[in-house]
């Protein structure tokens, strides 16, 4: 599926989205690192569960990734 996030191959949308315990699905969001997986899993949640903590989890990855590669563009152009 995705080159740049193991997590998409190992756990796609439907399966790790299909947790009741919101413990296990934080910890997948936690491993994500591109804003493209994070768009896929926010996709699927919007269509299928629609559940708030998860979107709010999502969207605050996205952010951190996106500070995260800005930091790290900053960074390289010192």
């Amino acid at each position: 599926m995705s080159d740049a996030d193991p997590v998409l191959d190992k756990l796609p949308p439907e399966r790790l989205l299909d947790a009741d315990n919101l413990q296990p699905i934080v910890a997948g969001i936690n491993c994500m690192h591109s804003i493209e997986t994070v768009q896929q899993y926010l996709a699927h949640e919007n269509q299928h569960e629609n559940r708030t903590p998860v979107q709010s989890r999502l969207r605050e990855r996205a952010r951190e990734i996106r500070r995260d590669k800005s930091d790290a563009e900053e960074q390289a152009a010192t």
